[in-house]
């Protein structure tokens, strides 16, 4: 019976709970010859980008291997590490401090023709349209950096090319706000979890803020109400990330203070 059993691949031993029964299967499953895994995954390599001295976009270190495309490149992200090089080279320059003040956030880093590094205003626009020219063609990139200044309560471009500071400028829109930073995010989140009003209640729960702009609700704010104009962030903390909000807090950041805070109303 071993012999048998062994001359026919599709034969299977069934353990049955109360005894072995011994049989043929007439299942087929497939004719594709079956190869073995490798004992372990591919490695990656990593492919590193740098800023070339002579200016121009992001490159590979090692340039073996790598053939050029004729098309134009796609948009390429800032990695951290980029950042916090840049951030250093930006925030070192008397001109970039002085339109930031002694209080301001970091909110993104940007790669952007020249033309973007300046915001001009169009006459009977509203407050958050700018003026854009026609993109020139074989131009060398810019990296824009955008800031908050909390001492002057506005925007801050801050623009490099080939590595050196090519301008600075305050956004001249009244009223416009840029889209908060990581960093604003987690500011508000801890002014708002050590407020008498809430700590005790919001110290294991998760924190998410988002920015509130007075200029896109002015018709649910009062011009002399606390706040309007300001940089002001909406926080909630919950008991998961995706959970309803139990606690809420209106975070001033111009101003460093909670405005209010307290239990979200409803079912809890």
């Amino acid at each position: 019976m071993n012999q048998q059993l062994s001359s026919n691949p599709h034969c299977t031993i069934l353990i049955v709970l109360l005894g072995i029964t011994v049989g043929c299967s007439t299942v087929k499953l497939s004719d594709i010859p079956k190869k073995p895994l490798p004992s372990a995954p591919p490695i990656l390599t990593e492919l590193r980008l740098e800023l070339p001295p002579e200016g121009g976009p992001r490159r590979p270190v090692d340039m073996s291997g790598v053939s050029a495309i004729p098309n134009e490149a796609p948009q390429i992200h800032i990695v951290e590490e980029d950042r916090t090089a840049l951030r250093a080279l930006a925030e070192q320059d008397p001109r970039v401090n002085t339109q930031l003040g002694e209080r301001f956030a970091y909110i993104e880093t940007e790669e952007v023709h020249p033309h973007q590094c300046q915001v001009t205003v169009e006459e009977n626009s509203s407050p958050n349209s700018a003026h854009l020219e026609e993109r020139p063609l074989n131009q060398v990139m810019a990296l824009r950096m955008t800031y908050y200044s909390y001492s002057h309560n506005s925007a801050v471009y801050v623009c490099l090319q080939e590595n050196h500071l090519s301008s600075v400028q305050r956004d001249p829109r009244e009223g416009y706000q840029p889209q908060e930073g990581t960093e604003e995010i987690e500011q508000a989140i801890r002014i708002a979890r050590n407020d008498p009003r809430i700590a005790q209640d919001v110290q294991n729960l998760f924190g998410h803020a988002i920015l509130t702009s007075p200029e896109e609700y002015r018709y649910f704010w009062v011009s002399d109400e606390a706040g309007f104009g300001n940089r002001v962030l909406w926080v909630t903390f919950s008991d998961m990330p995706e959970s309803l909000a139990l606690y809420f807090a209106r975070v001033d950041l111009t101003k460093g203070q909670v405005l209010d805070a307290g239990k979200e109303p409803g079912p809890q």
